[in-house]
C-alpha cells in the first residue's frame, strides 16, 4: 500500500492540473497489491487468520470498552441487588420486632391471668425454672401455641 504521503502528493497533482486545464492521468489512488503468501494449510477454527494490527487494535479498545461497560453494569447490579436483600431482611427484623412486642404484651397479660396454684400454674413455674425470666417463658409457650394453631 502506498504512504500517506504519497497519496497526498498525488491528490494535489491532481488538484493542480485540473486548475491548470490538463487532463490528470488517470491513475487510481489505492492500488492493490498482490502478496505472496506462503502455501499453508487453509485456516482452521484453531489457527485463525492474522488480522492487520489496526483492526486488532481498534477491536481490543471496543472490546474493552464494551468489557469495562458490563462490568460496570454488572457491579450497579450486584450493589441494587445487596441493598434490596438488606432492605428485605432489615423489613423481616422490623416484623419480627413487631410480633415480638405483640406477644411481649400477649404475654404480661397472660402471666397477670394464671393462677399459680391452678394445674396449668404449677406446669408454667416448672417449665419456666430453665429461662432467664417467666416473660421469656411465657413468650415462647405463646408462640409454640400460636404456631400449632396455626
Amino acid at each position: 500500500m502506498e504512504s500517506m504521503d504519497d497519496l497526498l502528493a498525488q491528490l494535489k497533482a491532481e488538484y493542480e492540473q485540473k486548475d491548470a486545464g490538463v487532463q490528470p492521468e488517470e491513475k487510481p489512488l489505492f492500488q492493490e497489491q498482490l502478496v505472496d503468501l506462503p502455501l499453508t494449510d487453509p485456516p482452521t477454527s484453531e489457527s485463525p487468520t492474522k488480522i492487520p494490527d489496526w483492526v486488532s487494535n481498534a477491536q481490543d479498545r471496543d472490546l474493552a470498552h464494551m468489557r469495562t461497560e458490563f462490568e460496570k453494569k454488572d457491579q450497579e447490579d450486584a450493589i441494587k441487588q445487596q441493598q434490596e436483600l438488606e432492605a428485605e431482611q432489615k423489613r423481616v427484623q422490623q416484623q419480627k420486632q413487631r410480633e415480638r412486642e405483640a406477644l411481649s404484651q400477649q404475654a404480661t397479660e397472660w402471666l397477670k391471668n394464671l393462677t399459680p396454684n391452678s394445674a396449668e400454674g404449677l406446669w408454667f413455674e416448672e417449665f419456666s425454672d430453665s429461662y432467664p425470666s417467666k416473660l421469656e417463658a411465657a413468650i415462647d409457650y405463646l408462640q409454640a401455641l400460636k404456631e400449632t394453631q396455626s
